[in-house]
């Protein structure tokens, strides 16, 4: 009878150690998985930024190659009338 008797006391122990640590198991797992969902969003937001500022910077790309072009342009004009001037 002792046997059955310790067997008891061990599975009514085990029983304590589960009620106590499944809610902090649980608590954790919840914790985690709210962190990772946060991070994530975070990062998302970040990437939608960076491609926004990406695309400004092709729109400001494109913009300063058209300046290029007029600046060169009015160069060659330039230099078209200065070598008029000379001859």
């Amino acid at each position: 009878m002792a046997n059955g008797n310790g067997n008891a006391l061990t599975a009514a122990a085990d029983h304590a150690l589960i009620k106590t640590f499944t809610p902090l198991i649980v608590a954790l797992l919840i914790g985690l998985v709210t962190w990772q969902f946060s991070s994530l969003l975070d990062l998302q937001e970040e990437v939608a930024e960076i491609k926004v500022h990406i695309k400004h910077l092709h729109m400001a790309e494109e913009d300063f190659g058209k300046q290029m072009e007029q600046v060169e342009s009015k160069l060659t004009d330039l230099r078209i009338n200065v070598g008029r001037l000379v001859h």
